[in-house]
């Protein structure tokens, strides 16, 4: 899987100096006044756009109570310490609630989770389809996978727009749904929680059209993904059993709705 990461830089060329230039022979050329960008300078401006976009969405953020934020950061925790040869990376998740009726979800570097009220409050039944949101960006934020973009500045940062900067090719997508697969299976989540949830993407995928972009993807992801379980759990005997929902994601959805 080939990912690049989101560059939106504009550099200058003032630095650049041609010397002793005589028809056409070119006698010495100085780059002193170049830096070149190293892999952490993509990663700290995409990690940026989280000021950008909070402002944009200042008067629609969810307050979460403290017992919530808790909630949401064990979630984290609890996929982490079942695969920690997965993850490197230290510090503490952060959830960003947007209060909006389309259903969506996306991360940056930094483990910073953005969802919206409508996912939660019409889609995500049950705990383990949490589990399925959350670890999908959980792997994008904690390996940097984010496509690469040419961006002009427009001066704001909107849902639309940031949706359609992150968003992946589908053999990229598939890819992560497999970790997904691992990662969860250690976690104690079904695998067949994640079938279930990228099924319920694509019934409906017209809803989810601001997220996928182009809806027909999510019928290839669901077929892709659908074939590699199908290999990966041929010699399992284990069924999964659905283990019900804790009271601390009960909580959660009625916070969402008050």
């Amino acid at each position: 899987m080939k990912l690049l990461f989101i560059f939106i830089f504009i550099t200058s060329c003032s630095g650049l100096k041609i010397i002793g230039l005589k028809g056409d022979n070119l006698n010495e050329v100085e780059l002193n006044g170049y830096v070149e960008f190293e892999k952490q300078d993509y990663i700290d401006h995409l990690i940026s756009f989280e000021t950008f976009y909070n402002d944009y969405q200042r008067k629609n953020k969810i307050r979460l109570r403290r017992g919530t934020k808790n909630y949401l950061q064990g979630v984290v925790r609890k996929i982490i310490s079942a695969n920690e040869l997965f993850f490197e990376k230290k510090g503490e998740a952060n959830f960003t609630i947007i209060k909006a009726a389309e259903p969506f979800h996306f991360s940056l570097p930094g483990r910073r989770f953005y969802l919206s009220s409508g996912l939660l409050r019409k889609y995500i039944k049950n705990e383990d389809m949490l589990y399925c949101v959350i670890v999908y960006e959980l792997i994008r934020s904690e390996k940097n996978l984010y496509t690469k973009n040419i961006i002009i500045p427009t001066g704001s940062l909107d849902t639309n727009r940031i949706l359609s900067i992150l968003r992946l090719p589908s053999v990229d997508k598939v890819e992560i749904h497999k970790w997904s697969y691992y990662l969860l299976k250690r976690t104690g989540v079904g695998p067949d929680s994640y079938l279930s949830w990228l099924q319920v993407k694509n019934r409906n995928s017209l809803d989810f059209s601001l997220q996928l972009g182009d809806i027909r993807s999510i019928s290839r992801e669901e077929a892709l993904f659908k074939a590699f379980l199908i290999e990966a759990e041929k010699d399992s005997t284990r069924f999964s059993k659905y283990r019900g929902s804790s009271k601390a994601f009960y909580r959660l959805l009625n916070e969402i709705k008050a």
